[in-house]
């Protein structure tokens, strides 16, 4: 049986505060009425009023006190451990055929759920694809009770997953089932407008930049538009990426990159900011600061060839393309037999019936403090 069922009963043992009260009242220190003959001679007046007082009610505080703590105590299984019994969850992917999915889980029940906003339940329309597989999983893992059994269906091959790994509170039973897997989203690639500012034709780099600017043009014209004027050219607000070779940038610039803008600059020495790019020797080439909504990409060394061997690459164009995507994007698919998650060992898992050792201490001096009043009282009674 649930101790679940239980739960009303507990506040009985609140009710029980109630006995020292009454113990406290039936017990007042008793009165005895003497008549003797002089009062016969008195003049009879009004009888006081009889208030209800509580004799020592320090004591009283303190068995009330003791009461409390006790069904704190005996609640506590109730108000932190694993009282009910454990449910089945049966997450379900995206693309996941759910006709096929309950004949083979025919032996199973539990409470079936797709990995989608809200996690609706598996019965009405399928959610519209794609998902993002991963981050719902662990937002579901969360949110279950510990003690909770997880199922996990999906396709063959699974879309919708991210740069994280998927570590979960649950062991999960991680089963593949027939399936068609949604067709990944196609992302139209965003217009560009890219700025490339230099001192003049002799500025050390130049050609080298103008040579990776025109192999983006020429693979895809309609995306790219290049700006290429001296230092002194106004830098459009439409302007998405720029490359200064020059002198330390105007505060119009910084501002503009504040608001979301990449600037890309050559800066010997520079210390400041993550590297991204490093070389073949594994020394830092590139460094990218976060500088309000955009970022500052920092060069350590001058696009020449005898500084920078990079430049001569043929995938040079493309380094210099990631240096201000941010790198490449990791794969949103794979196959479900590849990604399966791993139960998170540090997982805080609650314990089924803790005792708080700090309330056992407690329970017991408060009930030593009441037999030292109680027994105290008897003795000068």
């Amino acid at each position: 049986m649930s101790l679940g069922l239980l739960l009303p009963f507990g506040l009985l043992a609140l009710a029980g505060a109630l006995l020292p009260l009454l113990i406290h009242l039936v017990r007042r220190t008793e009165q005895t009425a003497l008549d003797f003959a002089a009062l016969r001679w008195l003049r009879e007046s009004v009888k006081p009023r009889r208030r209800l007082r509580f004799e020592d009610p320090w004591l009283l505080v303190l068995r009330l006190l003791l009461l409390a703590l006790i069904a704190l105590l005996l609640a506590q299984p109730l108000l932190h451990g694993n009282w009910r019994e454990p449910r089945q969850w049966i997450a379900v992917a995206d693309g996941v055929d759910i006709g096929a999915a309950r004949r083979e889980l025919a032996g199973i029940e539990g409470e079936w759920r797709w990995l989608a906003p809200g996690f609706p339940e598996v019965g009405g329309a399928a959610p519209s694809p794609p998902q993002p597989f991963a981050s719902l999983l662990r937002e579901f893992d969360a949110d279950i009770d510990p003690a909770d059994r997880l199922t996990v269906l999906l396709p063959a091959q699974v879309d919708g997953l991210d740069a994280g790994s998927l570590h979960l509170q649950h062991a999960g039973d991680w089963q593949v089932v027939p399936g068609q897997t949604p067709a990944p989203a196609t992302s139209t690639p965003v217009p560009r407008t890219v700025a490339l500012r230099h001192a003049g034709p002799e500025t050390a780099g130049l050609d080298y930049f103008r040579a990776a600017l025109g192999a983006w043009q020429s693979t895809a014209p309609e995306r790219w538009t290049i700006d290429d004027r001296l230092i002194g050219a106004q830098v459009d607000a439409a302007t998405d990426w720029l490359i200064w070779l020059g002198p330390e940038p105007p505060p119009e610039l910084l501002a503009w990159v504040r608001e979301g803008g990449r600037l890309l600059r050559i800066e010997e020495g520079a210390q400041t900011g993550r590297v991204v790019w490093r070389g073949s020797d594994g020394a830092a080439l590139a460094l990218d600061e976060s500088i309000g909504r955009g970022h500052l990409i920092r060069l350590l060394q001058p696009a020449i060839p005898e500084r920078l061997p990079a430049v001569l690459d043929a995938g040079f164009p493309d380094r210099l393309r990631a240096l201000f995507e941010g790198g490449k994007k990791a794969p949103t698919q794979a196959l479900a037999v590849a990604v399966q998650a791993q139960r998170d060992s540090t997982a805080n898992l609650a314990p089924a019936t803790p005792l708080e050792a700090p309330l056992v201490i407690l329970i017991a001096l408060v009930f030593l403090a009441e037999r030292l009043m109680a027994t105290r009282r008897r003795s000068l009674a």
